[in-house]
């Protein structure tokens, strides 16, 4: 029974020590940003007793160089901060890649006949091209901003969506080889009973 135990120890161990191996990490250094600017943005956004919503602003592109469907099609934004929902689809020149999540904070700012709102939102749903390019299952966006006239119309966009951290592989790592450490002393010195 011992010798079961210890065996079955054992492999746990070895599992635990592989899967930072296996394990991947968001990129520190990778990051996806949507904007548009001028006549390239199209759409309005409606304000209702501090809620805010849009059914689209149009003709944003994926503007970082070498992540996925860059500068190769539009995307376009809704989002309504009642029900705290936010997407970003591409027509088909972008593959019709859609990102999707929830909002978790809006703030607002007016000056003068300019006024734009600060969105924050994780990205609970990304297509597999950006999941691969940013080493992650979801995305997060911290002061993606829309630029509004005095008319509610989209002036520019500007939203970037950064990977969720994952867990650090070292931790598992450590985890592991303490669990291994644990078990060869149980294997050498033997369990004593009382």
């Amino acid at each position: 029974m011992k010798g079961r135990i210890q065996k079955i120890f054992l492999v746990a161990s070895a599992a635990l020590l592989a899967l930072p191996l296996l394990a991947g990490t968001a990129r520190a250094d990778s990051f996806v940003d949507f904007s548009c600017g001028g006549t390239a943005c199209t759409g309005s956004v409606t304000s209702s007793g501090g809620n805010y919503s849009t059914t689209g602003i149009g003709g944003l592109q994926q503007s970082e160089t070498g992540g996925p469907d860059y500068m190769t099609g539009a995307f376009n934004l809704v989002f309504n901060t009642s029900t705290n929902t936010i997407s970003l689809t591409g027509n088909s020149a972008a593959g019709g890649d859609t990102l999707s999540g929830k909002i978790t904070n809006v703030s607002t700012m007016t000056n003068g006949s300019q006024s734009f709102l600060a969105i924050t939102a994780n990205w609970t749903t990304l297509p597999s091209d950006f999941s691969t390019y940013l080493n992650a299952g979801s995305g997060s966006s911290v002061g993606s901003v829309i630029y509004l006239n005095s008319s509610g119309a989209a002036t520019s966009v500007d939203f970037t969506v950064t990977p969720v951290a994952t867990p650090e592989p070292a931790s598992l790592l450590l985890l592991g080889m303490g669990l291994l450490g644990l078990g060869a002393a149980v294997r050498f010195k033997g369990i004593q009973t009382v």
